[in-house]
């Protein structure tokens, strides 16, 4: 397999994925919660236990599919992560192709408020694009101190409450980190999709700094709104 194939493989496969199952299931979360007022009460009441279990259910599949995106990349297997999909990157940047839409990535690198000799790179389609923009993104975002702390906390919390059932010391809460933080490390995870997207693969994730396949995430949520509409009515 071609070192571009490879590349879109990881993207693909992984973060794209990922992605998509931690932004639908926190939508899909967020509508329960919204909604929530309806079963605290009167004839509905009856169907909180119901929207609870399915809302700490995609709890679960939210911190899972964040945690996978920030796995550490395995030395036996390839691992679809986003270190993974660096390490290639940087790894194999003499063997990808030229740069693809180098007007578009330029473009959305200065939405990225990336640093200039990033966007210089890609305009002039340079080969150290790839290793430059791979240290960037580990060397300065990833270290960034408050991301750090949110990262460990995410592995924390997947590895000893959801994970594993490991016996803790009660005295010490396990805390996730906040939705704030699983936003931000999700976008610079989005970030890394959409530059690739314009590099090599000559597909759009971003277009004016939106990432496009959020959209497709909210389509259930009409739904499940039409269902509390109709549950509603039926109480009334």
């Amino acid at each position: 397999m071609l070192s571009r194939d490879k590349l879109e493989d990881i993207i693909k496969k992984g973060l794209v994925n990922d992605i998509f199952k931690m932004e639908q299931s926190y939508e899909l979360m967020k509508t329960i919660g919204d909604n929530s007022k309806q079963f605290n009460g009167g004839a509905l009441s009856e169907l909180k236990t119901l929207f609870v279990t399915i809302q700490n259910s995609l709890q679960t599949e939210v911190i899972l599919a964040a945690a996978k995106i920030y796995d550490k990349p395995s030395r036996k297997y390839q691992t679809r992560c986003l270190r993974g999909a660096l390490q290639y990157l940087s790894d194999n940047a003499l063997e990808l192709p030229s740069i693809k839409e180098s007007i578009q990535l330029a473009k959305y690198l200065r939405f990225m408020k990336a640093p200039e000799y990033l966007i210089k790179d890609a305009l002039n389609q340079s080969t150290n694009f790839a290793q430059n923009f791979s240290n960037y993104i580990v060397n300065n975002l990833l270290k960034e101190p408050k991301r750090k702390v949110a990262l460990k906390k995410l592995k924390t919390f997947r590895n000893k409450v959801i994970a594993h059932n490991e016996k803790v010391n009660t005295k010490i809460e396990i805390g996730g980190p906040t939705w704030r933080e699983l936003k931000d490390l999700i976008n610079i995870s989005k970030n890394v999709v959409g530059v690739l997207g314009w590099s090599y693969f000559s597909t759009a994730y971003v277009i004016d700094g939106r990432y496009i396949l959020s959209d497709d995430t909210l389509r259930p949520i009409s739904a499940l709104k039409r269902v509390f509409e109709i549950l509603q009515n039926k109480s009334t």
